[in-house]
């Protein structure tokens, strides 16, 4: 395993607990488990259960801990390295794909977005350091335990970062309502892509958008004018396996 650091994480849940003891990521600190819960009884944590040391608590005492529920059964405390502050060389990648998050400041947002990312194969997702959601454990909790897979960069420019991706040969898409857009199934997502998506109400700063090569829009149907932006992530994103599968 790899060092950990001094915070300690704590997450519930199977979802999570899959994730996280399947990971060589993490020290896992402890686990509590509840007598005769259902994670206890789920086969997809038993085995992981068998190699650490586990707390099982009666009910009394699981709930008298954990009181707000929503744990089916199981908290894990861990530590470890959630983030990364450079991004690699991705000169010999063929198909990739990275996701770029301008200004996404709702937790919620950002924890369904790296489920739904790491689910529909984006390799990595960038942030910036300022004007965006921390990474909490509510962020990791929403995530379902997609956090454990996926690479989560942290940058100070958002801006820079793209750029020099450019310069590696990526194309940028970003996603946004504009009357020069292209719907999203016509834009090409093959090769080596970043697709960028901005807060749900300002969108994508303007100087980012001036360093995209395409801009995709997701024409609403309804009255609502726009979709929840993981909403969004998650229509493009399997566009993109889409367009991958066909060949």
């Amino acid at each position: 395993m790899k060092k950990s650091n001094n915070k300690l994480l704590v997450c519930k849940g199977i979802n999570n607990a899959v994730s996280i003891l399947g990971s060589a990521r993490f020290n896992i600190e402890y686990i509590d488990v509840l007598r005769e819960g259902k994670a206890i009884n789920d086969d997809k944590i038993k085995t992981y259960l068998k190699s650490f040391n586990i707390t099982i608590l009666e009910k009394e005492q699981f709930y008298k801990k954990y009181p707000d529920g929503r744990t089916q059964g199981v908290v894990i405390g861990f530590k470890g390295k959630l983030i990364e502050n450079n991004l690699p060389d991705f000169d010999n990648e063929k198909d990739i794909c990275l996701l770029a998050l301008d200004q996404i400041e709702d937790p919620q947002n950002f924890g369904q977005i790296i489920r739904t990312a790491e689910c529909a194969g984006i390799n990595g997702i960038i942030f910036p350091k300022h004007h965006s959601a921390p990474i909490t454990e509510s962020v990791l909790q929403v995530s379902q335990g997609a956090f454990a897979n996926m690479p989560l960069y942290e940058v100070t420019n958002l801006n820079h970062e793209i750029l020099q991706l450019k310069k590696s040969e990526f194309w940028i898409i970003g996603l946004e309502n504009s009357i020069n857009a292209k719907p999203w199934y016509e834009v090409e997502f093959s090769g080596k892509t970043v697709i960028v998506v901005g807060s749900e109400g300002r969108g994508i700063r303007h100087k980012v958008l001036k360093s995209c090569d395409f801009i995709a829009t997701i024409p609403m149907q309804g009255k609502t004018n726009s979709l929840n932006v993981s909403a969004a992530v998650s229509a493009v994103a399997f566009e993109r396996i889409r367009q991958l599968q066909k060949g």
